[in-house]
């Protein structure tokens, strides 16, 4: 009989994708084990179509829900759980589902929780002999290959559902994007007001970007009205994405020909579909969170305190040091270099 394997990663966006190297680790490691999948509702169409996922169980955040679900993983008795995301939730989760196995990060409060805990945080080297941070999917990774894993590379890799795809070409009709391979994703907002550039800037980079005979589609969320208003103002040519879900979205960036902004989950996922990316970086760091490869690129504070994981910040000084001049600069030369030809930036397989 098959192993039974389940992985635990409610949340967020840029998150769930950055597993996706460390599930495949675990089927690589575990050849034939049937890998079942705990996540939030709307994360669930990302991983679904994954090569050896089987079941993707909804998480909601309730007691009642929690409990129901535990209940249910029980009768499924897996072999090993993993929890890559290590919150009281997940790691209570892990420790009544009742599997054979657990494996979780050493977090305080929470290691307890797993028959094997892993250091989240990892000494790291660069080419130099220098310490910086791990990547989140390295960190993941090695979760993945305490738990009996072997590794198979560290990009993220998606693949929407083909049914999303006649959605996504409805959002962007409506948007007015005739020619998506050669449009400009722009990612204004961010989930923390700390690493979120002036919505100022971010309008003067559209205008910028689409005076140089680029479109520019704004990929906006739930709650940017205020950011969207700004960035209208200052680029009034710019599109923008009608309301939709995590799926629909994944469809619209596996068609665009790039994504730029905030450090962010739609950055991750134009990465996992192989699309050129350039982000901009102050409370975050980049070698913990930059895609990697040549096609990605990244603009960093030069303050001492970067990298500082601030939610909040009283001064607020990084993000706003990168102006929409330098941005326009970096980034069109970024896609000159990095962008390709329309014939190779089709829909990703399946979409």
């Amino acid at each position: 009989m098959s192993a039974r394997l389940l992985a635990l990663r409610p949340r967020a966006l840029g998150d769930v994708v950055l597993i996706t190297p460390a599930l495949r680790a675990l089927l690589a490691g575990h050849p034939g084990a049937t890998l079942e999948v705990v996540t939030e509702p709307r994360y669930a169409p990302l991983l679904e179509p994954l090569p050896g996922v089987a079941k993707i169980w909804p998480l909601e955040r309730s007691v009642r829900g929690t409990l129901a679900l535990i209940a249910a993983l029980r009768r499924r008795r897996f072999d090993l759980v993993v929890d890559f995301f290590g919150n009281p939730r997940t790691a209570l989760i892990a420790a009544w589902c009742g599997a054979a196995t657990s494996v979780g990060y050493a977090l305080r409060g929470r290691g307890r929780a797993y028959r094997r805990a892993v250091p989240r945080t990892a000494l790291v080297l660069d080419a130099a002999g220098r310490p910086r941070r791990e990547h989140a999917a390295a960190t993941h990774v090695r979760l993945a290959l305490a738990a009996g894993g072997r590794a198979d590379g560290l990009d993220p890799r998606l693949a929407p559902h083909s049914a999303d795809g006649a959605r996504a070409d409805e959002l962007l009709a409506r948007a007015g994007v005739r020619a998506p391979e050669e449009t400009v994703g722009l990612v204004a907002a961010g989930t923390w007001p700390a690493k979120t550039w002036p919505a100022v800037n971010a309008g003067r980079l559209a205008r910028l970007v689409a005076e140089a005979g680029r479109d520019v589609l704004l990929l906006a969320g739930p709650g940017e009205d205020d950011v969207t208003d700004t960035v209208r103002r200052h680029a009034p040519g710019v599109r923008v994405l009608p309301p939709c879900g995590v799926a629909e979205l994944a469809a619209v960036i596996a068609r665009l020909g790039a994504v730029v902004g905030t450090d962010s989950g739609p950055i991750h996922l134009a990465a996992a579909f192989g699309r050129p990316t350039f982000a901009w970086f102050g409370p975050t760091d980049p070698d913990t969170w930059a895609p990697r490869g040549d096609a990605h690129a990244v603009w960093r504070t030069t303050l001492p305190c970067r990298g500082c994981d601030r939610t909040r910040c009283p001064h607020w000084n990084c993000m706003p040091e990168l102006t929409a001049e330098a941005a326009a600069t970096r980034v069109l030369a970024h896609l000159e270099r990095h962008g390709r030809a329309a014939a190779d930036l089709r829909p990703a397989a399946g979409a």
